[in-house]
This record gives structure tokens, C-alpha cells and sequence, in this order.
């Protein structure tokens, strides 16, 4: 009987631990989703990506209903506007 009754406290305290783990993990989602600027105020969609030559990457995103093209590579990244007719570059290019 001793045997049953420690498996039956083996149980509660499995119980007990995975409860708070499940508390603690809703906490911190629920603070996580507030301080969220795009989760919470706009949206965020992955169109395509393709690798190019020499290590770089052009992706292509919708950000709050623009199009936007990024081309990533070893000295930085750029990101083109390219829902509008006239053309817009942003670039933080380092070590050029």
C-alpha cells in the first residue's frame, strides 16, 4: 500500500508542477503580446525569399498593406518601398 500512496503523491506534485509551469507560461505570454508592436498593431506577412549569389538574400514582405523588398547581404541590409510609383531606398550599410 505504502508503494500506491508514493505514486499517488509522485502524481500531485507532477500535477501541482505542471500547473504552475502552465501559469507562469500564460503570464508571460499575455505580458509578451502587450508590449508587441507588430503583433499588436499592425501586420506582417512573408511573400517570398530567394537566395542570390555571393550569400545574399532578397526577401519580399507586406508591412501594413506595403510591399516592401529587402536584399540582405554581407555589409548590411537595404529595403526598397515598392507599393508606390516612386522608389524609396533605405539602407544601413556597414563596413563599405
Amino acid at each position: 500500500m505504502t508503494g500506491l500512496e508514493d505514486l499517488d503523491q509522485k502524481i500531485v506534485i507532477i500535477l501541482i508542477f505542471t500547473g504552475v509551469l502552465l501559469v507562469v507560461w500564460v503570464y508571460v505570454k499575455m505580458h509578451l503580446t502587450k508590449t508587441s508592436d507588430v503583433g499588436s498593431r499592425g501586420s506582417l506577412k512573408h511573400i517570398e525569399s530567394k537566395r542570390l549569389a555571393h550569400s545574399s538574400i532578397l526577401s519580399l514582405f507586406e508591412v501594413n498593406n506595403k510591399t516592401v523588398l529587402i536584399l540582405q547581404a554581407r555589409q548590411g541590409a537595404s529595403f526598397i518601398d515598392i507599393t508606390e510609383p516612386s522608389v524609396v531606398v533605405h539602407s544601413d550599410n556597414r563596413g563599405i
